[in-house]
């Protein structure tokens, strides 16, 4: 470090120096005592300048010696056996980088495997659910024939939550924004699970949705599917489930109700945490904590929104927010 430099560092010390001449001078200069004192006035700053150099270069002649010797110090340990420290970093951060990629690499193959299986399961799926139309032509075990579908239809949406899953790691590359009818697309997902509702006798009430939106039509079917099963889930068998759009200035919302068990509020905060299951799923399901999670990581990267109002042993509101067209492209 230069000499310049040092002085920088130590700025505040010499303005308290000069500062302390100044007091000294002022009083030495209104003390009519000392007033016609000049020699002695000018012999006492001189001394104290003298002082405050000899200081200085003293000061920074330590300073450098110390800095001097950290750096041999720096300089010694940096070389171990004439290999060098950063060798050493080097060759541990390719091992760890190396590492990495094979457990990319691990869970590339686990990921294809878990893909290859949810296809191969669905062959299977595929022949009970016509097993279970067959049944249902026989009038006298129609109950059966509720029973088989309904189950069959839950391990077919177990089997696509589990393919959904494990796209969620990379779903930026998996989105294709096209325009939606939410009502169509609301009318494909009751559809699909008409057989949970007849076996819980649900009272659907779908009002109107006529509504064309922005959005990625897999993923915001699989989304909507989700929380219509959560809505069953947590319904008691007869209840009651309203789908229905509202309006206002920012876009559109599309609420699915039920008038089930409803949320505790201690947990209504935390429904969308990674793994939570609150007090009611414990209760009633084996629930994993992972749908509204999802959903709601999938609903901000497509620039959607969603959030839950809900009273305990009462109701609950799931709803989705879809921006309008401006306020979309500004979240964007």
């Amino acid at each position: 470090m230069s000499l310049l430099k040092y002085l920088k560092e130590r700025r505040l010390y010499f303005i308290l120096v000069i500062f302390i001449l100044l007091i000294i001078n002022i009083t030495l200069f209104l003390d009519p005592n000392l007033s016609e004192s000049i020699d002695t006035v000018l012999y006492i700053n001189m001394i104290s300048i003298l002082t405050t150099i000899i200081f200085i270069f003293v000061g920074y002649s330590r300073y450098k010696r110390k800095l001097n010797r950290f750096i041999h110090n720096i300089r010694k340990e940096f070389y171990i056996n004439d290999n060098p420290i950063y060798e050493e970093i080097k060759s541990i951060i390719e091992e760890n980088e190396a590492e990495v990629e094979s457990l990319k690499n691990e869970l590339e193959e686990i990921n294809d495997y878990m893909t290859n299986w949810i296809h191969e399961v669905k062959i299977p799926i595929s022949v009970l659910q016509m097993i279970g139309k067959r049944v249902n032509e026989l009038d006298s075990s129609k109950e059966i024939s509720k029973q088989i579908n309904s189950q069959v239809s839950r391990i077919d949406k177990l089997v696509e939550q589990a393919m959904y899953s494990s796209r969620a790691g990379n779903y930026n590359s998996d989105f294709l924004i096209n325009e939606v009818n939410l009502g169509q697309v609301v009318k494909e997902v009751i559809k699909k699970n008409k057989y949970q509702f007849i076996y819980n006798k649900i009272d659907l009430q779908v009002s109107e949705i006529n509504k064309t939106i922005l959005t990625d039509k897999k993923w915001i079917t699989h989304i909507i599917e989700l929380i219509l099963d959560n809505a069953i889930k947590y319904s008691d068998i007869g209840g009651k489930i309203e789908i229905y759009l509202s309006e206002n200035k920012k876009g559109c919302e599309l609420h699915i109700k039920d008038y089930g068990m409803g949320i505790v509020p201690q947990d209504i905060d935390r429904v969308f945490d990674k793994g939570f299951t609150g007090e009611n799923g414990r209760k009633r399901t084996k629930s994993t904590g992972m749908g509204l999670y999802i959903s709601k990581k999938i609903l901000n990267k497509l620039s959607h929104d969603i959030n839950v109002v809900s009273r305990c042993g009462q109701f609950c509101d799931v709803y989705i927010t879809f921006y309008n067209l401006s306020d979309y492209f500004n979240v964007t």
